[in-house]
């Protein structure tokens, strides 16, 4: 891909969910808080850790993990997420910041203990997984983790036995392994439901990677 393409391609993502955000489609947003969240920080990130929520969105994971002792940064792509995420989140200073961000394409302030995402890196097709691994490796310190949410290949609806349309989309474990091991060891993967709404309880691959040095 040239670098024209490339910057078209880009902006293209950035005015697909700035119109997602304002027009408040956004059903994977749920707005509760996350389950195995607390457990999977109290393994994987160091006890006032930096972390950053990549497609914070409206901002409910972040402020939990800010709520947990955390020093959270959630970044999004759309300014109208940043927004929301600033009038729905009550922000307390020096433990959770909001702020527009090109992830792929700006380098942070300092690196992050543990990366978050749920459900950013999956939207991409390829080479833009690699790509968004290979960064979220850069982001990072020295045997940071990165715990990342995508919607399970093995999704079934339970009427009718077919795909699971709500997956968002849909990824195989050899997908994920094909994108993230050449940044990161794989510790762990699970299933887990995605969120806890009618929109959203689906099954999730959880994957919990370690970045290589």
């Amino acid at each position: 891909m040239t670098a024209d393409a490339e910057e078209r391609a880009a902006r293209r993502t950035r005015e697909h969910w700035e119109a997602r955000y304002r027009q408040r489609e956004t059903p994977w947003d749920d707005g509760h808080p996350w389950g195995p969240l607390p457990d999977l920080l109290d393994r994987f990130a160091p006890p006032g850790g930096r972390i950053v929520d990549i497609g914070c969105g409206l901002g409910g994971k972040a402020a939990q993990m800010a709520s947990l002792g955390y020093r959270v940064l959630g970044i999004d792509i759309s300014q109208a997420a940043i927004d929301a995420a600033h009038r729905l989140t009550p922000v307390a200073e020096g433990s959770l910041e909001f702020r527009r961000t090109d992830f792929l394409n700006e380098t942070p302030d300092a690196p992050f203990h543990l990366a978050f995402d749920r459900s950013v890196w999956s939207t991409f097709d390829e080479p833009g997984r690699t790509a968004f691994a290979r960064r979220v490796a850069h982001w990072l310190v020295p045997g940071g983790h990165w715990i990342s949410l995508t919607g399970c290949a093995d999704n079934r609806d339970p009427a009718t036995g077919e795909p699971d349309p709500r997956g968002y989309p849909r990824h195989s474990l050899q997908t994920i392994v094909a994108c993230c091991e050449p940044h990161f060891e794989i510790l762990e993967v699970t299933c887990q439901p995605f969120g806890a709404t009618p929109d959203t309880d689906f099954t999730a691959w959880v994957t919990i990677m370690r970045v290589r040095v």
